[in-house]
This record gives structure tokens, C-alpha cells and sequence, in this order.
């Protein structure tokens, strides 16, 4: 006998093919698009406990990944298989972040958890290179910390080393999460990966921002806080965390990410792919215009 929740979640799937399939037919919007499907995909598979319910609200990009596999495949539910194995990994991802932050085991113990499921999960070679991608990315923890010791011992960052921190904070995309669509997708290839990296690296800037309070009082690195240290001595930042946001927006540090912001763009811009994969520049452009709207309206 079918119940309301086998009901609900037919109807659901149907709204989400619905909503791939127009979303295949625009020319842009794709942000918009995929905030839809995000939410539709949320309901759909909503988290199982507050927690990674939380971790999920700090994930990015999830509908892209969906979107990726449908606008290649048109199977939804392989599209979807597609969308919960990258959840699973950025879910992966921020818990070991937050173990190696505050050292409490139950993150890694749940991590790993969801490491498991993943590979049971999934045949093809995700199933046996997922553990070599997770290693290629391990580094960024040990490189997270070095960049946090420069920063507290008062080091100013150039332009170059704040590219670098951010490329490689966000080259979780085209490591890890990018493998989950090269394992399942014909027509996936490299340039592919390298806008999704792009991608990630603008999401990650937004979030930055957005952290930018929170970052000061835990003393982690962050794009702004980095750039601020060329202008801005990293311990008036620290001794006047009320008001590190002004300091930081007021001296000049958003020249540096913005012209970050114009590489990235004018590379993507230049990076050829398949047409079923086209959405991801307008996406590029979408963030960009997103970033540059919140960056505009900070006072200083």
C-alpha cells in the first residue's frame, strides 16, 4: 500500500523533472533555477538528524551537481543519485573541517560514517578513487593552519598568495565532487571540473564575507581578513573585532579580491565545454553579479 510520504515524494521527483526540464530551455536565470531545485531537492531528501541539517545549510552548490547530471542524461534518477553522493562528500568535508577545528571526534566518527554509505553506494571508479581524492585535498587542513600561523604572527598577503589560499580552499570541487560526475556522466571532461572550480571559488568568497565576524573571533583565515594585513595590521583587526568588517571594507582590501573576482571571470570566459554544460559560465556570471551586488552596498 502506497502512503502520504511515497506520494509526497513521487510528487516531488515529478516537480523536479519538471523544473530540470524548463531550466534546460532558459538561457539564463540558471541561479535562480537552481535555488528551485535546490529546495525542491531539500524536500526531497531532507537530513536525518539537526546536525547535518546544519552542515547542510553551510553545503554549496548542490543543485548544480543535479543539474549537471540531467542536463546530460535527462535521468532523473540518476541525477539525483548524482546529488546525494556530492552531498554526502561536502557533508564529509565540512565535519572533518570542523573536527580538525575544535578536535571533537564525533565529526570524524559521523565522517566516516558517510564514507562508508558513499562507496556502498556506487560502483564505477568513484568507489575506488574517492579515498586517493580525499587524500589529494587532505593538505588544505595542514596548509589552513600554516596560513593561519602567517597571519597571527602579523605576515601582510599579497594578491597572488590570497588567489592561492582561495583556489585552494575551494579545489574540494573539481577534486572530489567533480569525480562523483566523471564517474557517472558520458560527456563529462576536464574543463568541465576547472568552471566548477571557479564556481566554488566565488561561493567561497561570498561565504567569506558573510563569515567575516565569525572568522576575526576564531582566528581563521579568510580572503578578506588576509587582504586587510597588506593595509591593516592583523592585530587591530584582532583588538577591534566590534568593528573588523569596517576596518577591513575601509582600507582598501576589496580592490585586492575584486581583481580576483575579474580573473576568474575573464578565464572562465575563455574555457571551452559541451553545450549541455554551457549553464555552468552563466552561473559564473550569476555569482559574480551576486558578489559584486554585496560587495557594492557595504558602506565603508
Amino acid at each position: 500500500m502506497i502512503n502520504s510520504e511515497q506520494i509526497l515524494a513521487e510528487d516531488l521527483k515529478q516537480m523536479l523533472a519538471d523544473r530540470a526540464e524548463r531550466l534546460a530551455r532558459q538561457n539564463d536565470g540558471f541561479a535562480d533555477g537552481l535555488d528551485e531545485i535546490g529546495g525542491l531537492l531539500a524536500r526531497y531528501d531532507p537530513a536525518p538528524s539537526p546536525l547535518l541539517n546544519a552542515i547542510d545549510q553551510k553545503g554549496q552548490d548542490f543543485a548544480a551537481y543535479f543539474f549537471a547530471a540531467y542536463s546530460d542524461t535527462h535521468d532523473l534518477d540518476k541525477s539525483i543519485l548524482v546529488y546525494k553522493a556530492v552531498k554526502s562528500l561536502v557533508r564529509y568535508i565540512l565535519l572533518m573541517d570542523r573536527y580538525y577545528e575544535v578536535g571533537n571526534k564525533k565529526y570524524e566518527r559521523i565522517a566516516r560514517g558517510l564514507m562508508q554509505t558513499i562507496k556502498k553506494s556506487h560502483d564505477g571508479h568513484l568507489k575506488y578513487s574517492i579515498d586517493f581524492a580525499i587524500k589529494q585535498f587532505w593538505p588544505f587542513w595542514d596548509f589552513e593552519q600554516l596560513i593561519k600561523k602567517r597571519m597571527i604572527k602579523g605576515h601582510a598577503f599579497t594578491v597572488n598568495e590570497l588567489r592561492h589560499f582561495n583556489l585552494f580552499k575551494s579545489s574540494d570541487a573539481p577534486i572530489i565532487y567533480a569525480r562523483v560526475l566523471d564517474s557517472e556522466l558520458h560527456n563529462f571532461n576536464p574543463n568541465i571540473a576547472t568552471i566548477m572550480h571557479y564556481n566554488q571559488a566565488l561561493l567561497d568568497i561570498q561565504d567569506d564575507f558573510e563569515d567575516i565576524e565569525e572568522d576575526v573571533q576564531d582566528m581563521m583565515p579568510n580572503i578578506f581578513i588576509l587582504a586587510a594585513t597588506e593595509h591593516t595590521s592583523y592585530s587591530k583587526i584582532l583588538k577591534n573585532q566590534d568593528h573588523a568588517r569596517k576596518l577591513i571594507v575601509g582600507n582598501g582590501a576589496l580592490d585586492s579580491v575584486l581583481s580576483i573576482i575579474e580573473q576568474y571571470n575573464k578565464l572562465v570566459k575563455e574555457i571551452p565545454v559541451p553545450q549541455n554544460f554551457a549553464f555552468l559560465k552563466h552561473l559564473s556570471r550569476d555569482y559574480t553579479n551576486k558578489l559584486l551586488g554585496t560587495l557594492n552596498v557595504i558602506p565603508k
